[in-house]
């Protein structure tokens, strides 16, 4: 519908080519993404999720997927939350930079300890992981709460079809322990971190935009 309206209004360009199942599976292998909000993305008029705006005592709605996940997990690790020390939120964006998404969902979940959170792009989950392991390796805490919660749908470019669908919304969350107190789960073996910067993929969008 937005290539037809586009085409429409813009007789003169080249006009736009309608996508299509086949062609994102061939070039990503990807069949289905999950949105929050997927009627306001689908509707040709919007084409961006639409989310209420919520009163301060509320829940970030990023802390509420990501609350949501951690009890997840802490019930498939049969964790409660007396056993968690810390805190991390690992995310690619976050919604409320103070206080920490980590410490909202720390509180949500009435865990004692700490909390903060982590911004590596893509990588923010293991690096999240790493930084847990860090913390139990050096005696600091026993186990680690690490999340994620991403909503990529909100800064997506709907209308670039040749990506918006690599992203999707999800929250995952992990238990990272000592194995000394682990009942099941995976062994962390070794980790190594490495960098590289690209300009491949960027997000221009952040609180200093209102300055330009």
């Amino acid at each position: 519908a937005y290539v037809d309206a586009h085409n429409a209004s813009h007789p003169s360009d080249e006009p736009l080519v309608q996508s299509s199942v086949e062609f994102i599976e061939k070039a990503s292998g990807i069949q289905a993404r999950h949105v929050l909000d997927k009627a306001s993305i689908l509707d040709p008029d919007i084409m961006t999720p639409r989310f209420a705006e919520r009163h301060n005592d509320q829940l970030s709605i990023m802390a509420e997927i990501g609350v949501k996940a951690s009890r997840d997990a802490l019930t498939r690790a049969g964790r409660d939350v007396t056993d968690v020390d810390a805190v991390l939120c690992a995310a690619s964006n976050m919604q409320r930079a103070y206080p920490a998404m980590a410490v909202e969902i720390q509180n949500a979940l009435d865990i004692d300890g700490f909390g903060f959170d982590m911004n590596v792009a893509c990588s923010s989950a293991t690096f999240g992981i790493k930084t847990a392991a860090d913390f139990i390796g050096g005696g600091a805490v026993k186990a680690v709460l690490m999340v994620n919660p991403e909503i990529c749908s909100a800064h997506l470019n709907f209308t670039d079809r040749d990506s918006h669908f690599i992203f999707g919304d999800v929250a995952t969350a992990v238990i990272v322990e000592r194995a000394d107190d682990a009942s099941d789960g995976w062994e962390i073996l070794g980790t190594r971190l490495k960098t590289q910067f690209s300009n491949n993929i960027r997000n221009n969008f952040g609180f200093l935009n209102r300055t330009d």
